[in-house]
């Protein structure tokens, strides 16, 4: 890690996407606020700005690969951090305006989901001659860190200044991370064509590349092991809060503690995963990953009752600790599948490949999401988050057998060709 921090070209990409990733996470607080504060109906309001947030990387981030795959990193990404400055100043004159706010909302996504392509994307271009599972793994240790750090800073701009100056504050983060990226010769590169690429309408393009990824073994089994972890996921994001603050009734600074140990499990948990990405198979890691983090959900019918038996200090410790091992398997899984998107992906597909599975994780987030809601009403919070941990389990014992099959098949056919 400490060689590709000493790389110049990698430090400027890195800062531009803590620019981008910062501006996201105060933007996002900031628009909470405004809507929580300023509208009739808090409750509805927060829910469509989360919706709106999430909803144009999943329904358009396969729709984005293909271009991608045709144009130069540097375009996409520049383009959508300067379309995003001028979105984010916009707000300032409708943030009384719900249903303005929203198109903003929803059209910054759309910028977004431009630029996490483009990102993904550009990874093997500033890493090269590195290690990619220790680029992932930095890239996501930074990614829970700004995720903490962001709604904090946030939440200090707003309470010291006033709305419209944190959106100004949102828009510089914008500017730089354009100005740094802008200035990187490597993402101007023009992707690799594949075969007749040039003579490939669009849509041609788009049915190629869905073909294409899913004709690559690892990257097939990585979208079948998606549904249910990314289900789950958002189960889990929506009751987590609840959990805490609603069962286990903590205080603001307690709340503030179980978030951060959940964050800080995120970033060992991504940190930890190159040195057993050297060790085990994407795949293996992947399935043991998996159980981690169902096993992390069923701790929390433990966790519980401990909780209520030693008492407040004693049971606060407990508590921060299940939030650490939770985080810990979120924050693995997703070295395992992000090193295998982007080292098993073809050049000529990088893009669409991209498009495709992020399109898959988000989406299937936003079923979890609305699971949760419903799964909560049905059999309680607690309940609803050990049930989903515990249908982890017998999905990776499936996994790992259609692994194990495969394999041996694969074994069996190279030993008769011999």
């Amino acid at each position: 890690m400490l060689e590709l921090l000493k790389d110049r070209t990698y430090i400027r990409y890195w800062l531009a996407v803590v620019a981008s990733f910062l501006g996201d996470a105060i933007t996002k607080i900031t628009l909470i606020y405004v809507v929580a504060t300023e509208t009739s109906n808090p409750v509805l309001y927060v829910s469509l700005v989360v919706i709106a947030q999430l909803l144009p990387s999943g329904v358009l981030g396969a729709f984005v690969g293909p271009l991608a795959d045709r144009f130069p990193a540097r375009g996409l990404m520049v383009g959508s951090d300067l379309v995003r400055v001028a979105l984010v100043l916009a707000m300032i004159p409708v943030r009384d305006s719900p249903l303005l706010l929203l198109v903003l909302i929803l059209l910054t996504g759309i910028a977004k989901a431009f630029f996490e392509t483009a990102r993904i994307t550009a990874i093997p271009l500033i890493v090269r001659g590195h290690s990619i599972p220790t680029a992932v793994a930095l890239f996501q240790s930074t990614n829970h860190t700004l995720n903490l750090v962001g709604p904090a800073l946030g939440g200090l701009l707003l309470a010291f200044g006033s709305v419209s100056a944190v959106f100004v504050i949102d828009a510089a983060t914008f500017v730089v991370s354009a100005v740094l990226l802008g200035s990187m010769a490597v993402l101007r590169e023009v992707p690799v064509p594949g075969p007749n690429s040039g003579r490939e309408s669009y849509w041609k393009s788009l049915g190629t590349g869905i073909s294409g990824v899913l004709a690559v073994p690892s990257l097939r089994f990585l979208a079948v092991i998606l549904v249910p972890v990314m289900l789950v996921l958002g189960l889990f994001t929506t009751n987590l809060n609840s959990q805490l603050l609603s069962v286990f009734d903590l205080s603001a600074f307690n709340f503030g503690l179980a978030q951060a140990a959940f964050g800080a499990g995120c970033v060992i948990g991504a940190l930890t995963g190159p040195p057993l990405v050297r060790r085990f198979s994407d795949r293996g890691l992947l399935i043991g990953s998996i159980v981690l983090f169902g096993v992390s959900l069923l701790l929390l019918a433990p966790t519980g009752w401990l909780r209520d038996s030693l008492g407040d200090q004693l049971g606060l410790s407990v508590v921060l600790a299940w939030c650490l091992v939770a985080g810990i398997g979120s924050g693995l899984f997703q070295v395992p599948v992000a090193n295998t998107l982007i080292s098993d992906l073809p050049e000529e597909l990088r893009g669409r490949g991209v498009g495709l599975l992020n399109a898959l994780m988000v989406n299937f987030t936003i079923v979890g999401v609305v699971l949760g809601g419903l799964a909560a009403d049905l059999m309680g919070i607690a309940a609803s988050i050990i049930v989903a941990g515990g249908l982890l389990l017998p999905a990776a014992a499936v996994l790992a057998a259609a692994s194990v099959r495969n394999r041996n098949k694969t074994e069996a056919e190279a030993g008769v060709a011999s």
